[in-house]
């Protein structure tokens, strides 16, 4: 099949599956204890992503052809379809939505949560879409493919003419206004292309994989900062994690980084979310005794928020009959092979009570033993405080965590409700700047604390902090003395670990391990020199044997190959020695979770 052909049917495909209301009438959303107004929220609400100008990115059209990105390409790139609303008007795929300025007023495309956290599933003629479950979809084709189409639109002519038309409206025969557009084009492809390419790897991320740590890191630490030489390669991608419980475990991310006991907390690792996907962000030197802190971003702190208290909701999905019913006898067996092999890390939540408090488990690097690149990348390494070095106690480089956890932090307690105007003072304090009493109170109400409670909580994060960078800073000596000839996980220090969550739902929730490399449940079980060293991931249809989606190549799918760096498929199989036996009566109450 040549290319041409190729685009042509993924074209045709994405069209029927974004504009027929037949196909998305079959989709049917599970029990997840979510009204359709608050799936809706979550769909739609904006966290403080910018991208690029909300008009430009609907006028965009696909690199080769006229036709639309966001209405062809973004389909093909998994990510799903949102039917018109009052929310939702332009029938953007589900979590790119709008956002506002608040000072400004400009309009801007951006993604919140639900982009990379909503997915379906296909299995003998239903379609099931899954609240909170990780998407299929691929964010290193949706970066490459808006830099590619940019750049076609600034070089081709009829091509810029057709983009201005539905920019520009009115506007688009208005010589002055056209040449303006050209110029904001250009000035904004030089970020972008360069974007791109300082985040381009060797080995592309996939469908369903994203080195989120990496991202973050890059847009705080080198473009916010404007420190080039802050930027490394992500190229460390992790398996996108479930959100139902996740308001309730003691960590998250998957090397348990970030704190996540209260509702500070939480605004922490949401807004260090945000950051990664295009918030804007300006941060400014301290001065002596400086007030309010040197910190300002989009970060839409009152929206997310409104978002995790819809995900203190959240269910985990139910195993539905339509896959195949339940062995109630294998199940039970394989019960007792859990608690006996597997409890001790993964707490068991049952469906409905995903408001339970849990500790969870952090499991050393040593022990379990799956590809250690993602804990090295977040632990090792350096990074300069430019003009920030006051923040950080003098010091002119500082662990690359220790630097982005409290840029995060600033941000989270910046009184700004949004960032500085072109061309105006970044400490210039107006009524348009900083938040009102009133707006204060709105937030306060939404997270269920007085502002002495939130401050002392606030307080107490930093100490926490403290305490994490002084182990990271340990972790980071420890790696600079490590023989080159030593491997990372043979002599990994006590910090590097990998957090065990409770399972509820995992059934939904593959390709499985922390780099997404086991493609279902039956495998994970499998000594780790028997799994599939090679498979495709991006499918939908379902695997309910094995517990996993089709791994065969498919249009759209990536090739994943587990002896790529970073992709290693080893460990996690010191839990005990199973029978065949074994693995299908535990498959059968996974299944069950």
């Amino acid at each position: 099949m040549n290319s041409q052909t190729y685009r042509w049917l993924c074209g045709l495909f994405a069209g029927l599956v974004f504009l027929t209301p037949s196909v998305q009438a079959q989709v049917e959303f599970l029990n997840q204890n979510w009204s359709a107004t608050e799936r809706q929220e979550f769909y739609t609400t904006s966290q403080g992503s910018r991208m690029m100008p909300y008009r430009w990115f609907l006028a965009l059209e696909v690199s080769d052809s006229q036709d639309s990105f966001y209405k062809t390409r973004l389909p093909e790139l998994g990510y799903l379809p949102n039917p018109q609303s009052a929310s939702n008007p332009d029938s953007l795929p589900v979590g790119f939505v709008r956002d506002q300025n608040e000072i400004t007023k400009e309009e801007f495309i951006g993604m919140n949560c639900a982009a990379c956290h909503t997915n379906q599933l296909s299995y003998a003629g239903k379609t099931y879409q899954i609240d909170g479950a990780p998407a299929l979809s691929d964010m290193w084709e949706v970066l490459s493919g808006l830099d590619d189409s940019l750049k076609a639109t600034r070089d081709n002519s009829e091509k810029f003419d057709r983009f201005a038309s539905k920019v520009l409206g009115n506007q688009s025969n208005v010589a002055s206004a056209k040449l303006k557009l050209r110029s904001d084009l250009i000035n904004f492809l030089k970020y972008w292309s360069k974007f791109v390419q300082d985040s381009r790897v060797e080995h592309p991320w996939g469908r369903a994989r994203i080195d989120a740590f990496g991202m973050i890191f890059n847009r705080v630490a080198s473009i916010d900062l404007g420190i080039p030489g802050n930027s490394t390669k992500p190229d460390a991608p992790v398996s996108i994690p479930f959100l139902w419980g996740t308001s309730f475990q003691s960590q998250v991310q998957w090397n348990g980084i970030a704190h996540n006991t209260n509702d500070i907390e939480r605004l922490g690792r949401n807004v260090g979310e945000v950051l990664g996907v295009f918030a804007q962000a300006q941060f400014r030197a301290s001065a002596f005794l400086e007030i309010p802190k040197p910190a300002r971003t989009s970060a839409k702190r009152l929206n997310q928020a409104r978002l995790e208290n819809h995900l203190k909701k959240l269910w985990s999905p139910k195993w539905p009959e339509h896959l195949g019913a339940i062995d109630p006898v294998k199940m039970e067996a394989g019960r007792i092979l859990y608690q006996t092999h597997c409890i001790e890390c993964h707490q068991v939540v049952p469906h409905g009570q995903q408001n339970t408090p849990v500790d969870v488990t952090m499991t050393l690097l040593s022990e379990v033993r799956t590809d250690p690149k993602m804990l090295a990348n977040a632990s090792t390494g350096v990074a300069s405080t430019g003009d920030l070095k006051l923040l950080f106690q003098g010091r002119s480089s500082v662990p690359r965590g220790e630097l982005l956890q409290t840029l995060v932090q600033l941000s989270v307690a910046s009184p700004y409700r949004d960032v500085a105007p072109p061309g105006g003072l970044l400490t210039r304090l107006t009524s348009d700047d900083l938040f009102s009493p009133s707006e204060i109170q709105v937030f306060l109400r939404e997270i269920g604390f007085s502002e002495q409670i939130a401050r002392d909580l606030l307080e107490a994060q930093n100490e926490k902090l403290k305490g994490y960078f002084k182990d990271l800073q340990a972790t980071v000596e420890s790696f600079i003395e490590r023989p080159e000839s030593a491997s990372v996980a043979a002599v990994a220090p006590p910090t590097l670990k990998y957090k065990a969550a409770p399972l509820a739902g995992i059934w939904a929730t593959a390709p499985y391990l922390h780099n997404g490399s086991v493609p279902n449940l039956y495998e994970l079980l499998l000594p780790s020199n028997q799994r599939t060293t090679k498979f495709y991931v991006g499918s939908k249809e379902f695997d309910p044997k094995n517990v996993g989606y089709q791994t065969q190549q498919s249009v759209g799918a990536t090739l994943l190959d587990t002896t790529l760096p970073g992709n290693s498929n080893a460990g996690h199989d010191t839990y005990g020695d199973f029978t065949q036996e074994q693995r299908w009566e535990l498959v059968e109450y996974l299944k069950s979770l």
